[in-house]
Formats: C-alpha cells, sequence, structure tokens
C-alpha cells in the first residue's frame, strides 16, 4: 500500500459521521446479531460511548460480552507463551461450534519462522508463522480460510480493519454476509 492510498484510507475513516445507538443496533439486528437486554440497556445508557465511532465501539463491547459473534484480535500478546492457543480457542468459540480449533503449540525459531501446530475438526494442521516475538502473525487467519475452503465451508473468518480498533475485528460469517455488513454500517469487512 503506498503513503497516498493510505491517507486517503485513514481520511475516509476518520470522516465517518456518528450514528446513533437505537440506529447502529437496527442495523446490527437485520445482520443478524443478538444483543441482551442489559446491554442494550447499557448501549442506550451511555450514547456518547458508542455512537462515534460509529459501530465500531459497539461491536467490540459485543466481542467481550458474547464472543461467539465477534471477536477483536490483539496482535501484540501479553502471554506470547499462548498467545496461539489463546487466539484458537477464540477463533474457535467465534463459529459457535461450526469449526473446533485446538492446539498451537510452536515450535522454536529458525530462520524467522516457527511451526504452529493445532488441530481442525481433529485435523492436524500446520502453519509456517513469522517469528515476531510477542506478536501475533494474524496471516494464520488467511491460512484457516483456505482450509475452511478446501473443506467446502461456507463460512470465513471476515476482518474489520480500523485506525481506532487495537487490532482486528473478526466475524465467522459468508463472504456474502460481508458485503451487506459494509453496506449497512460502512465498515469494510473482509477476508482476512
Amino acid at each position: 500500500m503506498d503513503l497516498d492510498h493510505f491517507a486517503g484510507l485513514l481520511s475516509a475513516q476518520l470522516r465517518r459521521p456518528a450514528v446513533p445507538v437505537d440506529q447502529q443496533l437496527a442495523t446490527l439486528k437485520r445482520l443478524s446479531f443478538r444483543f441482551t437486554p442489559e446491554l442494550e440497556t447499557h448501549f442506550q445508557s451511555h450514547p456518547e460511548s458508542y455512537e462515534d465511532p460509529a459501530y465500531l465501539s459497539l461491536l467490540c463491547r459485543l466481542a467481550q460480552e458474547d464472543p461467539d459473534q465477534a471477536l477483536v484480535t490483539v496482535p501484540e500478546s501479553p502471554s506470547p507463551d499462548t498467545m496461539y492457543q489463546d487466539l484458537l480457542k477464540g477463533l474457535s468459540a467465534l463459529t459457535g461450534g461450526a469449526v473446533a480449533l485446538s492446539g498451537g503449540e510452536l515450535s522454536p525459531a529458525a530462520d524467522g519462522k516457527r511451526t504452529l501446530t493445532f488441530t481442525l475438526n481433529g485435523d492436524a494442521c500446520r502453519y509456517e508463522a513469522q517469528d515476531l516475538g510477542g506478536w501475533l502473525d494474524l496471516g494464520l487467519l488467511t491460512h484457516l480460510n483456505g482450509l475452511l475452503a478446501a473443506r467446502e465451508e461456507k463460512k470465513r473468518f471476515l476482518t474489520v480493519e480500523d485506525i481506532r480498533l487495537p487490532g482486528q475485528l473478526v466475524f465467522f460469517r459468508s463472504p456474502q454476509w460481508a458485503g451487506f455488513f459494509a453496506a449497512a454500517t460502512s465498515l469494510d469487512a473482509k477476508e482476512a
């Protein structure tokens, strides 16, 4: 990505208008998100915390409350020894049981890479991760999507990246859903 493209992207992200909480909730419900009455009440009683940036703050809070709907990945891990295990556990929860991910063991570093071993629905899998110290190689999501496509799974890990997020917002939905999400929220969800 060149500097002009990055500057344009940044500018567009920062110019998104605030959106009333009730409108955000209605839009997200149409996109099949679920909210407990308590969480809805919380959003409505603290609109200043959720109207700008529109949808991002609300979805990040939803990820904390209901991890089978959204996940926030933070690339810098406070627990480098278990960071991939934690990520795989979060991704597995996000699928609501449709995809079982476990493991997450890393080989010792060699030539700037580490082999990540894990299971996907009981099948042994590997990923050659960049050795980034305490940072996750989020290329793993792209690798997982390739494995899901090979198994003819209809859903994929979709990500939203925004300058105001600490990392990525991740959903487990169909690529077609991503288009509806983008049209409704002005947030670009794309296959990882």
